[in-house]
């Protein structure tokens, strides 16, 4: 079953346009806030959440699905956050990233999930079933999300000097 067209399909688009715009600008490289770096990842939970919210159907498999989804895509943007190589200024706040293309990729995926929700309720007919998106979209918000919150602590913590001391 498909909700009909509402004004949190909509806001469900937006928010993944807004992903994608956002990460767009990241995915060139440069030096940024690290609240810049923190949007596509927070736009990205809030599109999941408004995708999860539209299975009305929901079983066990769904959520389980979405579950472990997340898990999948948290596991992969820890990982990648890690790979990265992040240059900070703590004076400034400043943060330097390298160009890349995977957040770009997932916020892609991100709103090619969001357009096929937004037609399915334009259309009241399930083009992909609502629960598959919505694991789908919780797969590429682990990645952005965990991403993001790797290269914070990488940026905010404090870097420990590992020197042997004599006894």
């Amino acid at each position: 079953m498909v909700s009909a067209l509402s004004l949190a399909n909509g806001l469900t688009l937006l928010f993944a346009a807004l992903c994608l715009w956002t990460m767009a600008m990241q995915s060139r490289g440069g030096v940024t806030t690290l609240g810049r770096v923190a949007l596509p990842g927070g736009f990205a939970v809030l599109a999941t959440l408004m995708l999860l919210a539209g299975v009305f159907e929901a079983s066990f498999l769904f959520d389980i699905l979405w579950v472990v989804a997340f898990a999948v895509g948290s596991v992969i943007g820890r990982i990648r956050g890690w790979m990265l190589s992040v240059q900070s200024n703590r004076e400034s706040g400043l943060v330097s990233l390298p160009a890349t293309v995977d957040g770009l990729i997932a916020a892609l995926i991100l709103v090619a999930l969001s357009i096929i929700d937004f037609s399915s309720a334009m259309m009241g007919e399930a083009l992909i079933e609502p629960g598959y998106i919505a694991a789908g979209s919780a797969l590429c918000a682990g990645f952005l999300g965990y991403r993001v919150l790797v290269i914070a602590l990488r940026v905010v913590r404090p870097k420990t000097d590992k020197v042997s001391r004599a006894a």
